[in-house]
């Protein structure tokens, strides 16, 4: 009896096969094939955000290198990057055709908080993998969905108050004000130097807000002159940024610019010429003059893309959105799907990477970087002021 089971079994399989007749299999985890790991992202590669634009072609430039040297557990990856403008509608379109067109395992970056405000909802519902998008925390402290978003990127809140308190209990200034993007960006910044000068005693001379389609920040300036203010801590675009530094610039006395560490990058100098000289600007990764293992990552990623070497701190800032997830794809083996992926990231403690310090994730903790140092521009180049400084993790 067991042989004739045995052999209408087999009979039935051939049948199958002979038939084409498709057998259940194990579904697949979107964006990860037996040869591949794909990855996406929405980034300004055009607008006046264009020069953060260069944070993709970084990680673009470094997932070459990686893939060079055989990828991750014999996978290449392969990393989609869609142009949006700076623009909430495009990145929208663009997460869209990520995630249900190119089926990306992981979403990294993503430069803007209204673009992030426009997709987050969508990201969080399709539970897909969302590594360091460049935004404020606001919306992640607190919120039950974010069991698959991973973050090394500054709090502009907490960084604003950083540079305030520097500029009075450092620097002796007192007269302080704020320049802001009139978005949830500059706004967290605004807050942030408001706090800061509160626990203080204090408060801003000034708070002057600018538009996006603003072509022009001389008003501003002149509002900052009125003020009197000796220190200006600028939220911006790095088009707007140099427009302000170099409307501050002919201010009698011209007042110290603290900024964030978004307008960090080389490109500034070029764009703000020497109004750019002497601002003092945050980074949380240390600069290839000062480090050996940041300086071999700028190599290789200008060995695989020259033009990046005007933007190179934007550059490297693409590698750090990226190199917490090549860390999780290599804890989580060869055979990674979703759930052992966020396992793997859990499990990041304390952890340094080639641009990385310090970073720990952990069941209920999203938030991996809690430091910055401050440096001041010197012809186009940072000069580090101080050590670590540590802020609170949020969530």
């Amino acid at each position: 009896m067991r042989l004739k089971v045995r052999a209408y079994v087999g009979w039935l399989l051939v049948t199958v096969m002979a038939l084409g007749v498709a057998l259940p299999a194990a579904a697949q985890e979107r964006g990860i094939t037996p040869t591949e790991i794909i990855l996406g992202t929405s980034a300004p590669l055009s607008g006046p955000a264009a020069p953060w634009g260069a944070t993709a072609r970084g990680a673009e430039a470094y997932i070459q290198y990686i893939n060079e040297q055989g990828g991750i557990h014999g996978r290449t990856i392969r990393f989609v990057i869609l142009d949006d403008a700076y623009q909430p509608p495009r990145a929208v379109q663009n997460v869209r055709a990520l995630v249900e067109g190119t089926g990306v395992f992981a979403l990294v970056g993503m430069i803007g908080s209204a673009n992030a405000a426009a997709t987050r909802d969508y990201i969080f519902r399709n539970e897909v993998v969302w590594m360091t998008p460049a935004v404020e925390s606001d919306p992640w402290i607190g919120n039950p969905n974010i069991r698959y978003l991973f973050v090394t990127y500054p709090n502009y809140y907490q960084e604003a108050k950083v540079l305030t308190r520097y500029a009075v209990e450092e620097l002796g200034l007192r007269r302080i004000a704020v320049i802001y993007q009139n978005d949830q960006y500059g706004d967290n910044g605004r807050r942030g130097v408001i706090d800061a000068l509160a626990e203080m005693g204090m408060e801003p001379v000034a708070a002057v807000p600018y538009e996006l389609t603003d072509a022009d920040l001389s008003v501003q300036a002149l509002l900052i002159g009125q003020a009197q203010a000796d220190a200006v801590i600028l939220y911006a675009t790095p088009t707007h940024g140099a427009m302000a530094a170099a409307a501050l610039a002919q201010l009698n006395p011209k007042p110290q610019i603290l900024s964030s560490f978004t307008l960090a990058d080389p490109i500034m100098a070029a764009l703000a010429g020497e109004a750019w000289n002497g601002v003092i600007v945050p980074s949380y990764f240390p600069y290839p003059d000062h480090d050996e293992k940041v300086a071999r990552v700028l190599e290789i990623i200008l060995e695989r893309n020259p033009d990046l070497a005007q933007m190179s701190f934007n550059a490297l800032a693409g590698v750090t959105f990226l190199e917490p997830l090549l860390e999780g794809l290599r804890r989580a083996g060869p055979d990674v799907t979703k759930e052992s992926f966020v396992a793997a990231m859990e499990s990041i403690q304390d952890w340094d990477g080639e641009l990385l310090r310090g970073i720990s994730f952990g069941p209920g903790r999203r938030q991996g970087l809690n430091r910055i140092f401050l440096a001041r521009m010197v012809n186009g180049k940072p000069e580090p002021l101080t050590d670590w400084i540590v802020y609170p993790v949020e969530f």
